[in-house]
């Protein structure tokens, strides 16, 4: 996503995920910390950070359209889903806290 320039899009913590079984950008969240559990205020609110996630193995189930994560149509789909984004958000921590 452009950023640069746009004042309506926020900058805090964008999340990008490409499919590659879709060859599509599949979910894209242009503020991501609350999905991830980081913090909302301070000095990080315009730290412009852009996550982009690559599931390279076609792992991710999606919607019947491709055009999203649909963890509810598989077994312990919410387990898939927690695991993906403390995953994320771990390594994200790295990036983002000063």
């Amino acid at each position: 996503p452009v950023r640069m320039g746009n004042d309506t899009e926020g900058n805090a913590l964008t999340l990008c995920v490409y499919s590659r079984k879709s060859g599509r950008l599949i979910k894209l969240d242009t503020d991501a910390r609350a999905l991830l559990g980081l913090e909302r205020g301070g000095t990080n609110f315009c730290q412009g950070l852009t996550i982009i996630v690559d599931d390279r193995n076609g792992n991710l189930p999606l919607s019947p359209t491709k055009q999203d994560i649909a963890f509810g149509e598989e077994a312990n789909g919410d387990i898939h889903k927690d695991n993906l984004y403390s995953w994320i958000a771990a390594i994200v921590n790295c990036y983002y806290n000063n």
